[in-house]
């Protein structure tokens, strides 16, 4: 579904705002908790062994050297021969990106917006026996990182959507796809870049000009996180909202131009 904005209730309430409800939450790897003036996502994350390695930069270091953000990190843990994982990196990165305060129109006051993670390989994790959670995996497999749903799954998105982008990303409230990482020169890049797929398990689409999208960037969306892997802004919330309230990804608006396909293709 292509994201339009829609009128709301103006009222400093969420609860009233936002009618999210989850008919069974155990099925939903990512949740988001709707409180009177704040919102929680709450995210059931299984990573994969190869996430729980120590994180190590594209040229194979891992001690920050010429990384002054991993360096600081690894300065500042009490114990120093415990690693700081790619895990670390991705939930690290991702509490940054997404977890701060947002301005919403129609909301009269900054909306705050927590980010907690529910750690399938840990043994003091509280959850339900059945619940269901979403992978995170470190394969370098493709020369950028991805998300994509099961291979079963494949196809269908397009057919529901009408959107080439949802080929492979056949998103649902039960199964928003498994994040594939790649490698990256920095920390900070490692960080945004994995924040920026979060953003398609919470339910967004891609606003850069990707092929996909007929090479057509979303108006407006240059400093969005999911252009540019800069910041998340209050229209990409909103999107999260909006998919987690319909159960339908949200997408930004995109342009079909066989010419400015081509021309792209052939300028490669």
């Amino acid at each position: 579904m292509f994201y339009k904005p829609v009128q709301l209730i103006a009222t400093g309430d969420l609860t009233k705002r936002y009618n999210i409800c989850y008919r069974n939450p155990l099925r939903v790897p990512v949740q988001l908790v709707i409180e009177k003036d704040s919102i929680t996502i709450r995210a059931y994350i299984a990573p994969h062994r190869s996430m729980l390695v120590p994180y190590r930069a594209k040229d194979g270091s891992t001690d920050g050297t010429g990384d002054r953000k991993l360096r600081k990190i690894l300065e500042s843990m009490p114990d120093p021969g415990t690693p700081y994982t790619f895990m670390d990196a991705a939930l690290d990165g991702i509490r940054e990106c997404w977890g701060k305060e947002y301005t919403l129109k129609g909301v009269d006051h900054p909306v705050r917006v927590n980010v907690e993670f529910i750690r399938k390989d840990d043994p003091e994790a509280v959850y339900g026996k059945r619940q269901k959670f979403f992978g995170i995996k470190q394969s370098g497999m493709s020369s950028t990182s991805f998300v994509a749903s099961s291979p079963w799954r494949w196809g269908w998105g397009f057919l529901r959507t009408g959107c080439p982008e949802a080929a492979m990303i056949n998103w649902s409230l039960r199964s928003p796809g498994k994040i594939h990482m790649n490698y990256y020169s920095s920390l900070n890049n490692y960080m945004h870049t994995v924040s920026h797929e979060f953003g398609h398990i919470l339910g967004i689409g891609d606003a850069y000009d990707a092929h996909y999208r007929c090479y057509y960037e979303a108006p407006g969306t240059r400093d969005f996180m999911m252009n540019s892997n800069s910041s998340v802004h209050s229209q990409e919330l909103e999107m999260v909202l909006r998919a987690h309230m319909t159960g339908k990804m949200q997408f930004f608006p995109f342009k079909i131009s066989l010419k400015r396909f081509f021309k792209r293709v052939f300028k490669k």
